[in-house]
């Protein structure tokens, strides 16, 4: 496996446009458009907060009529969500996208990401739309154009083999605030050629999802327009996947992979955040009880609070484990800051952990001691930046 420096150009056939529409009002780029040469089988995750952005029912219902997907159209700056006239816009933006591109409608799918509750002006997608310069080079910008509050790009691409034959995965994401498990306020576009069965390509992506977007936190907040996309051109010299092998195993492992990298890009692009923490609850009941426990510290504004002051204060961990409803031993549990246990079966260990507190990366262990059960989460430290950033 090799990491190549193409984004989502790594697989063949798979270019991108972009574009200045005005939505932004800082003139960026804020229209990307993202386009296949082949039909690509596909399937797509999305958010599971009930009040969905009106591309997202789109997308949800396109997905049903299991059609392949030629083309993303994405725009930035407005989320296209709670307004009246949210779904006249998907389907003008569809039609006139599928005229220019010259492909079926139910060949073109549609994301938005920004503020909620504005009209969005889809004339000026549609006028940009006419003038659009497609070709592989421009999926570096394609990735700049679906940023909102990001500070930076996030793209993810890696050759690798199966059957001894070369192939393909590349992904990018968007996403800094409004982000918490089951997905978030990020929008993801993965690509590859690998040959593989449409019920496969399904499972691996809801697996690699669960495994990496659903374990991040940057606020507790689920957004609107979450949604994750995974398209393959099955245009891979590979022999078709069929069946749960090592094939799929070896496909399975890499996008697993570029998952995780685009989720911990965005916990390391949180707005405000200077921290990146890796909580582990291990020695759990069950891993639901660890995932509410994990969940509970990585959304706790003490917690995070504390960690932007570069304190331990393992007493608020302590809290989010009690009232998070978790099973643990009579003798109590034990929380861990780095490799130090600072707190052991109920009882406080006098160590000075505030150096290691200084660092950008922390991990913190919880111990349960109620059975053999592990979930992992990320999340980042709360700071003032981030109250500056989201009260405009």
């Amino acid at each position: 496996m090799r990491r190549v420096d193409r984004g989502i150009a790594a697989v063949e056939g798979i270019k991108s446009a972009v574009a200045k529409t005005g939505i932004k009002k800082d003139g960026k780029l804020d229209l990307a458009v993202l386009f296949s040469d082949y039909p690509c089988l596909w399937c797509a995750t999305f958010t599971k907060n009930n009040v969905k952005a009106a591309p997202v029912v789109y997308d949800i219902e396109l997905l049903s009529k299991n059609e392949p997907l030629r083309a993303i159209v994405v725009n930035s700056g407005n989320a296209n969500a709670c307004t009246k006239e949210g779904k006249e816009a998907v389907i003008r933006i569809v039609e006139e996208t599928s005229k220019i591109l010259n492909i079926k409608k139910d060949e073109v799918a549609v994301c938005s990401t920004g503020i909620i509750g504005e009209r969005l002006p889809y004339e000026k997608i549609i006028s940009s739309l006419k003038n659009l310069d497609f070709s592989e080079e421009n999926c570096h910008l394609a990735a700049e154009a679906i940023l909102t509050t990001d500070t930076k790009t996030k793209e993810v691409a890696y050759e690798f083999e199966i059957d001894g034959k070369e192939v393909h995965i590349g992904g990018m994401a968007k996403g800094a605030g409004m982000i918490s498990p089951c997905m978030a306020t990020m929008l993801s576009f993965i690509f590859t050629d690998v040959n593989v069965e449409r019920d496969l390509l399904c499972k691996a992506l809801k697996e690699a999802v669960d495994l990496s977007f659903n374990r991040i936190s940057v606020d507790g907040d689920t957004s609107t327009n979450d949604s994750c996309f995974l398209l393959s051109t099955c245009k891979g010299e590979n022999s078709k996947i069929k069946e749960e092998n090592e094939a799929y195993d070896i496909f399975l492992g890499v996008l697993k992979k570029v998952c995780m990298e685009l989720a911990l890009k965005i916990v390391e692009d949180g707005e405000g955040a200077t921290k990146v923490v890796k909580i582990v609850v291990d020695k759990a009941k069950n891993e639901e009880e660890a995932q509410r426990c994990a969940r509970a510290i990585a959304d706790s504004l003490l917690v995070k609070t504390a960690l932007f002051g570069e304190r331990a204060n393992w007493g608020r961990i302590a809290a989010c484990v009690g009232y998070s409803g978790v099973t643990f031993s009579k003798q109590g549990f034990s929380i861990s800051v780095g490799d130090k246990p600072v707190f052991d079966r109920g009882r406080e260990n006098k160590i000075d952990v505030s150096s290691y507190m200084k660092n950008k990366d922390i991990d913190i262990v919880v111990s349960l001691y109620s059975g053999n059960a592990s979930y992992t989460m990320w999340t980042t430290d709360l700071s003032y930046d981030y109250v500056k950033i989201n009260s405009i």
